[in-house]
C-alpha cells in the first residue's frame, strides 16, 4: 500500500461564531490506481474559541466534498461531530469508492467545518482541501482478463508452451481481481484484514481499535494513526497471482494444487498481516513521519522475504526435487 504522501493545501478560513482549525485533512493514499478502491478520508481538527457562545459547541459539521478535474462533484457526505469544549479535538473518518469516478485523473477532496447553528449548517469555522489521483471503474480489468484469456487459448493450440503458462498466469490474476472487485468481496477481505489488525495488535499489547469498514486505529508518539487497508495491501493480488501460477503449473496433480493453494493463500494473508504490523510497530514508535521508512522499506523487505521463502518450498524445492529424480531415472 502506498504511503499517504498527499499534499495538504490550507484554503482561505472564514470568519466564524467559532475558532477553530481542520488541523489535518488526507486519503490513506495518495493514488488510487486500482479499480474499485476504497477510499478512507480522514480529518482531525481543534476548537480553539468558543467566543462566548458557551462553553460547549454542539452538533457542528464536517462536510465532505470530491470533485473532479472539471469541478463536478463526485461523491459528498456530511459527518456531525459530538459536543467539544475549548481545546477539545476530533478525528473524522469517511469512506467511499472510486467506482462510480467518470474519468481518471485528479481530484480534489475538501472538508469545510460548520458550526451547525440554526441556519444549518451554520457558520464556516474553517476549510482545507487536498488531492489525489484515481481510476473509475473495473471494466479494464475484466478486459484484460478476456484479452489475455483469448491468448492464453490461441497459445495452448499452438504448444507455445511457456507463452500459455505466462499469459495463462495474466488471464487468472486478472479474472479472480475482476470477481473480487465486481461482486465486492473486496470490501469484505479488507474489512476482515483490518479486524484481524486491530486484533493482534490489541493482543500484543497496543490499544488498536477496528473502524468500520476497512480500517483501524492505533496509537502513535503524537495522538492516533489510521491505517486503511486498500485492494493493493489486503493480499488478494498476491494470493491470486500465486493461485494463477500454481494453476498452470505442469508437474503437480490437481489435489495436489488444491493442497498448496490453500497452504499458500492462508500463508500469503499471515505474511501481510506480518508486514502490516511491523509498519505498526514502526510507526507507533517513531511517529507518522517514519511512515515511508516503515511502509515502502521495512514492510516491503519482510513481505518480500516471507513470500520467497513461501516460493522456495512450494513450487521451486519441489521442482528441483522433481529434477533430480527424472535425472537419476534417465528421462532427461
Amino acid at each position: 500500500m502506498a504511503a499517504v504522501i498527499s499534499l495538504l493545501m490550507v484554503a482561505p478560513t472564514f470568519a466564524g461564531e467559532y475558532g477553530g482549525s481542520i488541523t489535518s485533512l488526507h486519503p490513506d493514499k495518495a493514488s488510487y490506481p486500482n479499480p474499485g478502491e476504497t477510499i478512507t478520508i480522514t480529518s482531525q481538527g481543534i476548537l480553539t474559541d468558543t467566543k462566548g457562545h458557551g462553553k460547549t459547541l454542539s452538533d457542528s459539521q464536517i462536510v465532505y466534498q470530491i470533485t473532479d478535474g472539471s469541478g463536478n462533484v463526485v461523491a459528498t457526505h456530511t459527518s456531525t461531530l459530538g459536543n467539544m469544549v475549548e481545546g477539545d479535538t476530533f478525528t473524522d473518518t469517511w469512506q467511499t469508492t472510486n467506482t462510480n469516478f467518470p474519468v481518471e485523473g485528479s481530484y480534489t477532496l475538501s472538508a469545510t467545518w460548520y458550526d451547525g447553528s440554526n441556519h444549518s449548517p451554520g457558520h464556516v469555522i474553517d476549510s482545507q482541501s487536498t488531492t489525489f489521483t484515481s481510476i473509475p471503474a473495473p471494466w479494464i480489468i475484466v478486459a484484460i482478463a478476456g484479452f489475455t484469456m483469448t491468448i492464453a487459448a490461441l497459445a495452448r493450440k499452438k504448444r507455445w508452451w511457456l507463452s500459455y503458462y505466462l499469459v495463462g498466469s495474466v488471464a487468472v490474476v486478472a479474472a479472480i481481481m475482476s470477481f473480487f472487485v465486481l461482486t465486492g468481496y473486496d470490501s469484505y477481505v479488507m474489512s476482515i484484514e483490518a479486524q484481524s489488525m486491530a486484533f493482534v495488535a490489541s493482543a500484543l499489547g497496543m490499544p488498536a481499535q477496528y473502524l468500520s469498514p476497512n480500517a483501524f486505529l492505533f496509537p502513535d508518539p503524537t495522538g492516533w494513526s489510521i491505517f486503511g487497508i486498500g485492494l493493493e495491501c489486503s493480499s488478494i493480488i498476491e494470493i491470486s497471482v500465486f493461485i494463477a501460477l500454481l494453476l498452470f503449473y505442469p508437474s503437480y496433480s490437481w489435489k495436489r494444487k488444491l493442497k498448496y493453494a490453500t497452504i499458500g493463500a492462508v500463508a500469503t494473508y499471515l505474511a501481510n498481516i506480518i508486514r502490516i504490523l511491523s509498519i505498526v510497530l514502526i510507526v507507533s514508535v517513531f511517529g507518522k513521519t517514519s511512515i515511508y521508512l516503515a511502509h515502502a522499506i521495512v514492510g516491503k523487505i519482510i513481505f518480500f522475504v516471507l513470500i520467497v521463502i513461501l516460493y522456495w518450498y512450494l513450487l521451486t524445492k519441489p521442482t528441483m526435487g522433481q529434477v533430480r529424480k527424472n535425472i537419476k531415472s534417465g528421462k532427461f
